[in-house]
This record gives structure tokens, C-alpha cells and sequence, in this order.
């Protein structure tokens, strides 16, 4: 039924790229791809073959509309087809007002979801304001934590003053803050208070650069719990040297980490307090290099660990960028340690080669010492102009886990209809 849909909705678009006041633009991605990703437990490859596609349609005034799909066959799940977005969008330039009706994606508390509703945005540009109320039937994003519920409804206040308070301890530039509501309704009812708070300013004697304060938060009413916090101070002491301490206590949003991730040992399945300092220094335009400690607690605060990581990255060709990274954390009895190493070379004009290495000995209650070695290597290659072929696969030798691989290729294309405002 949802392949249906798709073609039905693709067809809706045809008539409107017909005519002169219409521009469209959008892509093409075809990918085959073999892994063990999700069926490394139980001795399974999976293999599978996906069309995504993208376009977007609007005129020189007001109007747009977008459409997001994806179509897959596999020998699992056979063929199947998903809309992650599609809908129309008409501001109206009198009211400072933008409607969104149909199927979106929206990125708040809740994680990264599409809607099935609407939302409206008012802004004054001028006074830096910006009121967006939005209601609809959420729906979970592929490998995202997010969630799925009936519906879902809320408000967003947003704004950035240009304060411009001068002091000699810490002068105040510009000030953003946002603060939400929004109520979820499932089996039963749950309200969220976010509120953000960004101060930054840059100083005006010789010793101190400049400088950002924030504070971030997500309640969750009823029970008074915080479900996210984030607080973090940044201070540039010259244009190229930065000193950072951050306090995190949240919960990664995907179940599938990335291969660099997969060796962080910050990188942690479930909530944790994170606290972090770091300095980060440019010695010259092509080399940068970053020093950090952190604690981290795990388990309501049962577990307390303490790491350290450091960096390097340099891209002294033009063509050639690399860079090294070491990670250790220590929980009692339990540690990590990782090297990770990553090279980006321009083969030519139209091709570019990703290299990546990584090695991780971890000891833990639960796998005993386990030794990880991994390699990814990725290509991209520019057929003609804007058409691209990718190139995919990394293996992960475990010595008491399951080894993980993944391999694929992809083709996309990328196609537009644009044509500036007032040419012929």
C-alpha cells in the first residue's frame, strides 16, 4: 500500500514541474549492500537493495513542496516502501507566517521523528523572535531512539538579542534562548519542558578572545525528572587556542553508533553524566591538535569512570588530510582503550579515498578482555556532473565478540530545474 502511495504522490508532483513558474530539484540514491549489522548474534549476512529518493518542488514566491521516500528489497522482509516525508509549505510574506502541513521531520526532546500533522511559524526578523506551534501523529525514525505515540502537540519560543552589555569580566554580545512545551499522548499522557540558554561575547582587551556560556535542559513534568542537561563554557584565549568544559548527562539518540563511535569510549548504550575539559589549538592554518579528561558515571551514579583522549589532525597537501586520536576510560575493574586513525586523499578532481583504522582493548565484567581491530575504507567517484558512485566496507575483527562487517555500493544522482528569479 505505502508503494502505492508513493507513486501516486510522485505523480502529483509531475504537473507542477510542467509549469514556467516552477523550479525542482532533487536526488537519486540506488545502494546494494551486504552486512551483519543487525544479525552479527545469530551467524546471518543480511543482504539488501535500496532506492532513496528526494525531490522538491517550489516556485519564486511561496509555495513549496517536498517528498522524502524510500523503496527496499530484501530476501528477509521482501519488497518494502516508506514515506519519511511529504508535504506542502506556503509562506505568507504580510503575516511573517509559514504553514507546514502533511508528513515532516522534526529533531526535538523526543529525538529525530517524522509528523504527520502541522505546524506554524511566525517570526519577527527584525526583533530576532520566533513563535512555532505544531500538533500530529509522531513516527519512529529508522536505527533513531526516538519515539511513537498517538499524537503529540507543543510550542517553541525562540530568540537572539543583540544585547551588547560591556563589562571587563565577561561582556554579553548576544544572548539566544529557547524554551518548549510539548505534550505526548500514548497509553498515557506525558509533558516536557525544554528549555536552552546561549550568552556569548568577545572581549575587548588583549588577554581574552572570546567566549559562550550555555545551558541547556528537557523536564519531564509529571515527575519532576530532568531527561536531558547540557552546560557547557568555551573560552577562545586567542583566535587559535580554546579551552572547553562541558557537563552532559543525556542518552545517545541512535542504536547503531557509526565506526569511529564504535571505538569512543564515551560512546555508551544508555543515560550517562558526562563531564569533559579540553583545549584545542591551531599551530598553523593546516595543523590542529586537541587534549581533553573526563569523568563519566554510568548507572544512576553507581559506576564512576575516568578517561582521557587526545588528537591530532593535519592536512599539510591540499589533497591530503589525517589524523590520529587516542581514548582510554577506567571504570574499577573495567577499562578501554582506543587508537583510532583516519586519512581523506584526492585521488583527482573527481575521486576521493577515505581510509580509516581503528584498534580498542576493552576489559569489562561482562565480555572478560575482548581486542578489536577495524578497517573502513570508502570511495567516491564523480561519473559526470552529479552523478557519483560510493564505494563501502569495513570489517571489525573481535577476539571474543562476533566480527562485524559491512560492504556496499551506491549510485546517486543529483538533478535540478533551478532557475533563478527574473531570468529567461
Amino acid at each position: 500500500m505505502k508503494l502505492a502511495y508513493l507513486i501516486l504522490l510522485s505523480c502529483f508532483l509531475l504537473p507542477l514541474t510542467a509549469q514556467a513558474a516552477w523550479n525542482w530539484s532533487g536526488s537519486l540514491k540506488t545502494k546494494i549492500q551486504a552486512d551483519n549489522r543487525y544479525t552479527r548474534y545469530v551467524d546471518d549476512t543480511r543482504v539488501f537493495g535500496e532506492l532513496w529518493g528526494s525531490f522538491e518542488v517550489f516556485d519564486n514566491k511561496s509555495w513549496n513542496v517536498a517528498l522524502d521516500f524510500v523503496t527496499r528489497e530484501s530476501l528477509e522482509e521482501g519488497l518494502e516502501g516508506d514515506i519519511f516525508q511529504f508535504y506542502i509549505e506556503k509562506y505568507l510574506a504580510e503575516l511573517n507566517t509559514k504553514i507546514k502541513a502533511g508528513r515532516f521531520q522534526r529533531a526535538d526532546s523526543l529525538g529525530y521523528y517524522s509528523l504527520d500533522g502541522a505546524t506554524v511559524r511566525y517570526q519577527l526578523p527584525t526583533k530576532g523572535l520566533t513563535v512555532e506551534v505544531y500538533g500530529g501523529r509522531p513516527i519512529r525514525q529508522e536505527d533513531m531512539n526516538s519515539v511513537t505515540a498517538d499524537w503529540v502537540y507543543g510550542a517553541e519560543f525562540n530568540s537572539l538579542q543583540k544585547v551588547n552589555w560591556q563589562n571587563n569580566f565577561l561582556p554579553v554580545d548576544t544572548w539566544a534562548l529557547r524554551v518548549s512545551f510539548q505534550q505526548l499522548h500514548n497509553q498515557q499522557t506525558s509533558s516536557i519542558l525544554s528549555l536552552g540558554n546561549v550568552f556569548s561575547g568577545q572581549f575587548k582587551h588583549q588577554y581574552l578572545h572570546a567566549y559562550e556560556l550555555s545551558f541547556m535542559t528537557t523536564v519531564e513534568i509529571e515527575s519532576g525528572a530532568f531527561e536531558e542537561i547540557f552546560t557547557g563554557f568555551l573560552l577562545d584565549i586567542t583566535e587559535y587556542s580554546r579551552i572547553q568544559l562541558n557537563y552532559a548527562r543525556y542518552e545517545p539518540r541512535s542504536y547503531y553508533p557509526t565506526f569511529k563511535e564504535k571505538f569512543y569510549t564515551s560512546y555508551y548504550y544508555g543515560k550517562q553524566d558526562l563531564i569533559s575539559l579540553s583545549f584545542n589549538q591551531s599551530l598553523t592554518p593546516t595543523l590542529h591538535y586537541h587534549l581533553a579528561g573526563k569523568r563519566a558515571a554510568r548507572n544512576a551514579n553507581q559506576d564512576i569512570g575516568y578517561g582521557f583522549d587526545m588528537g591530532v589532525n593535519n592536512q599539510y597537501f591540499s589533497d591530503w588530510n589525517l589524523s590520529a586520536d587516542f581514548d582510554m576510560l577506567e571504570f574499577g575493574d573495567s577499562s578501554s582503550y582506543n587508537l583510532y586513525f583516519g586519512s581523506e586523499y584526492s585521488l583527482s578532481a573527481n575521486a576521493l579515498l577515505s581510509l580509516n583504522l581503528a584498534y580498542s582493548l576493552d576489559n569489562s565484567a561482562l565480555y572478560a578482555e575482548n581486542k578489536a581491530a577495524g578497517t573502513e575504507v570508502k570511495l567516491r567517484y564523480k561519473i559526470i556532473k552529479g552523478l557519483f558512485m560510493d564505494l563501502a566496507g569495513s570489517y571489525i575483527v573481535n577476539s571474543r565478540l562476533k566480527d562485524e562487517y559491512l560492504g556496499g555500493v551506491q549510485m546517486t544522482w543529483y538533478f535540478d530545474n533551478f532557475t533563478a528569479k527574473g531570468s529567461k
